[in-house]
């Protein structure tokens, strides 16, 4: 009897463990399954912007139209977009003192043109939508983003003329152009970009020649406009911009000689002129250029003074690629009399 009584316990114990988490593991999260799939990762249809979010109602709307225009159920991120009412949570979105100041949405798959809407965004500072498949070009009402300091639209395949209205965004540090399919002239408006650190145009198609109004960027570290269809020749008024760091007119089909005042860059650290049309001699006042890490103008037909003072300073200069073609000494004439 007592054998049996135990038995009957065992079977009693071995259908408590199994059975026990099978009722634990049939509901671990506080929702239902069914309530689960009615609240995806995805956004709801139904979404509007209110009052009572951490951004004017007008910012939340810029947003969520970008959103609705530009592939916002395909893209990589989209965490919280259109779920929470808190928009600095919204992936890619930077809010500070109840406003959006930074949008990132580096390679998330947008499509569709530039989102105007945007402009909204009065104290918006930084637009990056690098890496994406944007359609058309930059839009004339881009000088409405008055506060923005950073555009990045690097590799977005947007092309068309760049507008004028580019040269009235005052506050622009950065302006990130390259890698699309940009044609038409360098406007001459982009020299009153006072504030400009940073100009790349790289890799469009750009013609024309390069504007001597860039000369007025005073604070301008860096200028890209390599690998465009670039004619003309190199404008002396470059020469006066005293904070340049680096210089890109390589791949282009520009022509002359090299402006002398270019030795006046006292800051510049990287050169290149590779594959040009340019021609003559390399300016002496060159040697000027003391901060010079990297030379190159191969696939040109420029030649190397042969002056000890140029020779001395190219041994200093640790990236050189040139023509390996030495000027000839000039000879003037002797009359006899």
């Amino acid at each position: 009897m007592k054998k049996h009584i135990l038995h009957l316990l065992a079977i009693f114990i071995v259908f408590a463990f199994l059975f026990q988490p099978i009722a634990a593991h049939a509901s671990p999260y506080p929702i239902a399954i069914s309530d689960y799939s009615q609240k995806p990762t995805g956004q709801s249809e139904s979404f509007e912007c209110s009052t009572d979010m951490d951004v004017p109602q007008d910012e939340c709307e810029a947003l969520v139209a970008m959103y609705e225009g530009n592939n916002g159920e395909g893209w990589r991120f989209k965490d919280n977009w259109l779920i929470t009412n808190t928009v600095g949570n919204w992936y890619g979105i930077t809010v500070e003192s109840g406003h959006v100041v930074e949008i990132f949405l580096y390679m998330n798959y947008l499509q569709g043109s530039f989102p105007t809407a945007l402009e909204s965004l009065i104290y918006l500072q930084s637009l990056d939508l690098s890496w994406n498949s944007l359609t058309g070009g930059i839009p004339p009402e881009i000088s409405n983003f008055s506060a923005l300091r950073v555009l990045d639209l690097y590799n977005c395949n947007l092309s068309g003329a760049l507008p004028t209205e580019l040269g009235e965004m005052s506050s622009l540090q950065k302006l990130l152009l390259m890698n699309n399919q940009f044609s038409g002239t360098i406007p001459i408006e982009l020299g009153n970009l006072y504030n400009l650190q940073k100009l790349d145009m790289m890799e469009n198609q750009l013609s024309g020649t390069i504007p001597p109004e860039l000369g007025n960027l005073s604070n301008l570290q860096a200028l890209d406009l390599g690998s465009n269809s670039l004619t003309g020749a190199i404008p002396s008024e470059l020469g006066e911009l005293g904070e340049l760091q680096g210089l890109w007119l390589d791949y282009n089909q520009l022509t002359g000689n090299i402006p002398p005042e270019l030795g006046n860059l006292s800051n510049l650290q990287h050169l290149w002129l590779s594959v040009n049309q340019l021609s003559g001699r390399i300016p002496l006042t060159f040697i000027n250029l003391a901060a010079l890490n990297a030379f190159y103008f191969d696939n040109t037909k420029l030649c190397e003074p042969n002056d000890p003072e140029f020779l001395a300073w190219k041994a200093t200069i640790p990236n050189w690629q040139g023509t390996n073609v030495v000027c000839k000494m000039l000879y003037l004439p002797v009359t006899c009399r």
